[in-house]
């Protein structure tokens, strides 16, 4: 059987309460140099992931010569 509600934080009045919404124009950003930035970070991060993956087989590849 369902128990009855109870109330467990005390509810305040709409006066006791302090909170504001205060909103701010501003200019529209750059969208074409906010992608650029974020291609670059994505490059950037995809660049260093590939650096720090192909580093152990840079030694351990040293004394091999590649054929042509």
């Amino acid at each position: 059987m369902p128990r009855p509600y109870e109330r467990k934080t005390d509810r305040r009045s709409r006066a006791e309460r302090r909170y504001s919404v205060r909103a701010e124009h501003r200019e529209q950003p750059d969208v074409d140099l906010l992608a650029e930035l974020l291609i670059r970070f994505a490059l950037q991060d995809a660049g260093e992931a590939r650096a720090a993956f192909t580093e152990p087989w840079n030694g351990a590849l040293a004394g091999i010569k590649r054929r042509k």
